[in-house]
């Protein structure tokens, strides 16, 4: 019994998952360049930027696809299907990093639960949307997702004048706003999920602490419980859709053998920065930050 105790202990531990990533990328390493189309070098400079999207992603709570959109199309991929690889990888990272802050109980389980109706509403109808816009229409594509960044950015920096970091525990439970009122928001939210990958965290995170005052590492590991529950929806969305043959996998699909190991990595240390005290301050600093050179990264 207490070998099954120690067991089950040793995922909590960032050592596991160093010895897990240097296994997955020796194992791999035999297939690159035959039946992976990586080289090595490609590979490991794709994962390590992976581990440093996937680290920002969980411990800022930007959503990836902020990051993914201008990384991916630097590599070529064009913006219509970088959406589609965005998420498919954004799913292996949020995955492990938001069942860490489950388990550490620091998910709002009641906010959580009456959201993801709606995101899940959202993020198909986005999908849905996807379908009657031509590829011709990529750089128009773009122009949405700066515009939408754009105001993201400015809506977080009003948040930074809000003196709230531990309202959620200060504020009577009557006087809470009514959950219901920020369903469009979510249901907006999750509709450019699925439209441009741009994560509902973005949205979400300045809602929580402005509208529902809540502490904002409390709103970004609730909102990035509710964006992995969205985005494996949108997968298996995805997948009917090739099922049936309505659309086909997207190009550049053989990154995420790079991708997705990455984000995990990255997400575990992501979960752990929120630890140290100076970080935890400066969450939405950082959130601001990355937001900004993404923008100033696809306008140029």
């Amino acid at each position: 019994m207490e070998i099954l105790f120690w067991l089950r202990k040793i995922p909590r531990y960032f050592a596991f998952w160093v010895l897990i990533d240097i296994i997955y990328i020796f194992f791999i390493s035999s297939f690159l360049g035959t039946g992976i189309p990586l080289s090595l070098s490609q590979f490991i400079g794709v994962h390590f930027l992976a581990i440093a999207v996937g680290t920002m992603v969980m411990f800022a709570g930007l959503g990836g696809g902020v990051l993914w959109i201008p990384v991916l199309t630097f590599l070529d991929i064009r913006p219509s299907e970088a959406v589609a690889i965005s998420i498919f990888t954004q799913i292996a990272g949020k995955g492990t990093g938001s069942l860490t802050y489950l388990f550490n109980g620091m998910v709002d389980m009641e906010k959580a639960a009456s959201f993801i109706p709606m995101a899940l509403l959202g993020v198909t109808l986005g999908f849905l949307a996807g379908f009657c816009i031509p590829t011709a229409y990529d750089r128009f594509l773009l122009y949405i997702f700066l515009l939408i960044a754009g105001y993201l950015l400015m809506r977080t920096i009003q948040s930074l004048n809000t003196q709230n970091s531990d309202a959620d525990e200060k504020i009577p439970r009557h006087t809470m706003p009514p959950l219901r009122r920020s369903y469009p928001v979510v249901v907006f939210s999750s509709f450019f999920t699925g439209f441009l990958s741009i994560g509902n965290t973005d949205w979400l995170i300045p809602h929580m602490t402005l509208k529902l005052n809540m502490e904002t590492s409390r709103a970004v590991a609730t909102s990035l419980f509710i964006m992995f529950v969205t985005i494996l929806f949108y997968l298996i969305l995805v997948c009917i859709s090739v099922w049936v043959g309505n659309s086909s996998w997207p190009h550049g699909t053989s990154l995420l053998f790079a991708t997705c190991s990455g984000v995990i990595m990255g997400g575990q240390i992501g979960t752990r920065l929120i630890r140290i005290p100076w970080l935890k301050k400066h969450q939405k600093h950082t959130f601001i930050i990355l937001l900004a050179m993404s923008i100033i990264h696809l306008i140029w």
